[in-house]
């Protein structure tokens, strides 16, 4: 869906929301999907697919949930042979980049015919177009056939700004309404035309058409505002007209879309639905599909997915995903290429997982995957973009299923063959603690035999307690722990195991609970144990991490246990007034020491205290910095400290109601983040000192009643900035620099009564 290319501008990003929709909940579609199209393998093609065919995108995808397999094709990859090759090799589904769009059919200045419409130009399109259709009269399988996604006909983006004014002249007003209607319809109708009319070389290639793109916006699901769309009509109702056109002059058979990122967001999904109901309410308008983008990263959430398809198969009778990509880690710089790529392999196929399952046994209509791009090499994310679903350019990006060189990467076997992935390499953040109490578990095994185990690590060493959900007993029941010190010069010898019988265990209603203690004197916060357990019920093993169960002959595929500080909050109340006295004196000191650089290392260094009572949290840090800079212009590029509250301390991917992140720079001015941090719920005081400043504040209890012995999600981060930049963050916690979009990567504190 995006424009690649430094010579191609898109328009800027999304504008204040200026109208919004109420949305009381998705209501059932009327119909059932229907699957016309789909080349099962029950469908008589299976006998015709070879041992290399086996090894495809398409043939994946048809086995699997009966979709095509797309890719997005832009006309300079007509020049790559193999680049091209790999398109015919693996697909059934293209969608150009923008050869389709306005921009392109529209030219950039105006060709006005004697009907006052401007006259269309098709020929970057049709050139693509002819290569696909010699290459599908050169195979004789349907399966093999390669069809055509239209993208797009009306979008905010990409659309010469003279279409929307008088005499086709930018600097004139705006055209009417009625106007703007009707060069729509006779831009709609000259490319039904040109592609399906009744004279048309290509008719029947175009299988699916976007009528419409990214009309609503991310922050409340209402309208986006920045466009010339909106500037003409104030309302949604160019969006219900077009699919009133391209109903009217579009073949029957080619499927309607609506198309939009930021799909899994659920209040703009509850947003995109709304617009759908308005669509349908419309006799004269038709609408197949909801098409979900994808331009996802490596927090992408199955969950969340699942949430929005449901919401959209209520209403339409296919989805499809048009534009799919991942954007790297956010600590990716482009070395640990190999464990990037395990990683989004992993990510990509919790996404195929959840299709399968959602399309095959909760009859979701799925009907498409389509990748936007080839390969990394050529995808859109390695320009920097201000656009959704866009990279920013300051990481290295790695999105699809082939590297720069047309290699298929782990990626590839996620969707075609999961097996042959190695597996993945987990890090599970473990506590400094004395106890398991409140300590989450960690759950795996399969459907006859379920694992929890909780890891904790201070300074006598590591232990693990397990829980075997076993209720059958045998004799060979057995919990074996694997650990060592990470280090790429060690081998074997340096990893400790210990093994407990389902008889020396503890036996429960479920099965047995044991607990291993490997006594490793002198461990330190962020250091990195090689780890994993592997479970054997009655002969079967069962493994956290390496499932191939090869855990005595090499610790190549290890997890990671990374320890990581815990923190005591005790029970105190102080005067928010600058000064450190009082009950500040019974805090626990915590050392800020985990350094993220973005331009230069960072100067500062700091401390941190925390109290609590019934009524606030209590903060004070104290922070070490010659250079004072609160020249920025955005927030986080002025010095300032970040303290990040989880009430409920679950750990979610995004940001809840009880979620927060409160910012107080050094001349005390407080900025935020969640829907329930608000200045009256902040107090604070800032102190000028020899060496840097100091901040004191209070942060106010919302969402929970707070006592004893609760565990909430924290973390303290200060901002070192000079010369108007952001060098880079001290955190006390996390790792990843993540914390202003998932409260799942919190540190933990436990709230107690008394030191």
């Amino acid at each position: 869906m995006r424009k690649k290319g430094k010579s191609m501008k898109l328009s800027a990003g999304l504008a204040v929301l200026g109208l919004s929709l109420a949305m009381a909940g998705c209501s059932q579609k009327g119909q059932a999907a229907d699957n016309e199209g789909s080349q099962g393998i029950e469908g008589g093609i299976q006998q015709e697919w070879g041992e290399e065919d086996k090894q495809t995108l398409r043939y994946a995808f048809d086995r699997d949930f009966g979709g095509k397999a797309g890719v997005c094709v832009p006309m300079a990859a007509l020049e790559d042979e193999t680049r091209m090759n790999l398109v015919e090799s693996q697909f059934n589904s293209v969608t150009m980049e923008n050869e389709m769009k306005p921009e392109s059919l529209l030219g950039s200045s105006p060709n006005i015919g004697e009907d006052d419409f401007p006259v269309l130009d098709f020929t970057a399109s049709d050139t693509i177009l002819k290569q696909i259709k010699k290459y599908n009269d050169s195979v004789g399988m349907d399966g093999k056939k390669i069809s055509v996604r239209g993208h797009v006909l009306v979008w905010h983006s990409q659309t010469p700004e003279w279409f929307f004014h008088e005499d086709y002249k930018e600097d004139k007003p705006y055209v009417s309404k009625d106007v703007m209607l009707a060069r729509m319809e006779n831009y709609i109708m000259q490319v039904m035309e040109h592609y399906d009319g009744a004279d048309s070389e290509f008719k029947g290639m175009i299988y699916a058409w976007d009528v419409v793109n990214e009309a609503v916006n991310d922050t409340d699901g209402g309208m986006r505002t920045d466009s010339s769309w909106f500037r003409v009509f104030y309302n949604f109702d160019y969006v219900e007209q077009a699919f009133v056109y391209a109903n009217q002059y579009a073949p029957k058979n080619v499927k309607l879309f609506y198309n939009d990122y930021n799909d899994t967001n659920a209040k703009k999904a509850d947003g995109i639905c709304t617009l759908i109901q308005k669509i349908q309410a419309n006799p004269e308008a038709r609408i197949d599909g909801m098409g979900m983008q994808g331009h996802y990263d490596m927090n992408f959430s199955a969950s969340e997915f699942e949430e929005s398809a449901k919401k959209y198969a209520a209403l339409v009778d296919e989805i499809q995903i048009t534009e799919l990509d991942l954007k790297s880690s956010t600590d990716y710089d482009g070395t640990a290429t190999e464990e990037e790529y395990q990683k989004q392999a992993y990510v990509y196929k919790s996404l195929y997982d959840t299709v399968i399952r959602l399309k095959n046994e909760e009859k979701i209509p799925i009907t498409a995957i389509v990748f936007w791009g080839t390969d990394d090499g050529n995808s859109w994310l390695q320009d920097a973009n201000s656009v959704g679903g866009s990279a920013d350019g300051t990481r290295a990006q790695c999105p699809l299923l082939y590297d720069a060189d047309y290699e298929k990467k782990p990626a590839f076997w996620a969707f075609v063959d999961a097996t042959q992935l190695k597996p993945l390499i987990q890090n599970l953040q473990v506590s400094h603690m004395d106890d398991y109490e409140g300590v989450t578990e960690t759950v795996y095994g399969d459907e006859d035999t379920k694992v929890k185990f909780q890891p904790i690590w201070n300074e006598k060493g590591l232990g693990i307690r397990i829980q075997v959900e076993d209720k059958q007993a045998d004799d060979d029941d057995s919990v074996t722990v694997y650990a060592g010190i990470k280090a790429e010069d060690k081998g074997m010898e340096d990893i400790q195991t210990s093994t407990v019988s389902r008889a020396d265990g503890t036996s429960s209603d479920k099965g047995y609970e044991a607990t291993v203690f490997f006594d490793q004197k002198n461990l330190e916060a962020f250091e990195e144990i090689a780890f994993d357990i592997r479970v054997n019920d009655g002969g079967k093993l069962l493994s956290w991490n390496d499932t191939n169960n090869n855990q005595d002959n090499s610790n190549e595929s290890y997890g990671n246990l990374v320890l990581k500080p815990f923190a005591t909050i005790y029970k105190g109340t102080v005067n928010v007034d600058g000064v450190e006295e009082g009950e500040w004196e019974k805090a626990q000191e915590l050392e800020l020491t985990v350094v993220g650089t973005e331009n230069g290392q960072p100067e500062a260094s700091a401390r941190a205290k925390a109290l609590w009572d019934e009524h606030a949290l209590y903060v004070l840090v104290k922070v070490t910095d010659p250079n004072l800079d609160v020249s920025g212009s955005e927030v986080h590029t002025k010095d300032s400290v970040e303290v990040f509250v989880d009430e409920n301390n679950d750990k979610a991917e995004s940001y809840q109601t009880d979620d927060k992140q409160y910012r107080v720079n050094c001349e005390n001015v407080h900025s935020f983040n969640g829907s329930m941090c608000k200045e009256d719920y902040i107090t604070s005081e800032t102190v000028k000192t020899e060496d840097g400043y100091m901040v004191e504040m209070a942060i106010e209890w919302s969402e929970v009643q707070v006592q004893p012995d609760m565990l909430i999600g924290f973390e303290v981060q200060v901002n070192d900035c000079k010369a108007g930049e952001r060098l880079g963050v001290l955190n006390w916690y996390d790792t990843t620099n993540t914390c202003w979009s998932s409260p799942a990567s919190y540190g933990t504190a436990r709230l107690a009564e008394n030191k």
